[in-house]
């Protein structure tokens, strides 16, 4: 069995922990957290959020989000308000892979974790966290049967 395949084991195995989610959802929230726990990403002190997730929408030509600051909650690190540009993040800190999760939403301008969704993760975290983590995550999410577009694809903006 390849190490791939054992991530792809974990993910399906983890989707089950997502019972509110649709099983789209549930996916891709668990091949995150597969990739999260085998490679992690920088953790960020809420407070530092803005100033980085500022940088990358400069970086990126992106429209800026408003970040705003929640207690923390069980049931969700961090959410986006596509329709007022906010993102939400709970706690005292979050990780980089999470802000370029809510993010990604921002930047697609959709809830749905859908292929666009996942395309813009892929290619933000390979710009932002390191080209290594992305392709993980393009692999995982390929191979548990999500819809990616080509990974030399992640290389580029899509305008």
């Amino acid at each position: 069995m390849t190490s791939l395949q054992q991530f792809i084991e974990a993910a399906h195995h983890r989707a089950n922990e997502y019972s509110r989610c649709t099983p789209e959802q549930a996916l891709v929230y668990a091949c995150e957290d597969v990739v999260e726990h085998e490679l992690g990403s920088r953790e960020i002190l809420s407070s530092e959020a803005d100033v980085i997730i500022n940088d990358i929408c400069h970086a990126e030509d992106i429209e800026i989000p408003t970040i705003l600051i929640a207690r923390k909650s069980k049931s969700a690190l961090a959410l986006t308000y596509i329709d007022e540009n906010v993102i939400c993040i709970r706690g005292k800190s979050t990780t980089m892979s999470t802000l370029l999760h809510e993010l990604a939403h921002a930047v697609v301008g959709a809830e749905s974790h859908g292929v666009l969704f996942r395309d813009e993760l892929a290619r933000l975290s390979r710009k932002h966290i390191s080209v290594s983590y992305a392709a993980l995550l393009h692999s995982v999410y390929s191979g548990v049967g999500l819809e990616m577009s080509p990974w030399p694809a992640t290389a580029a903006r899509r305008n």
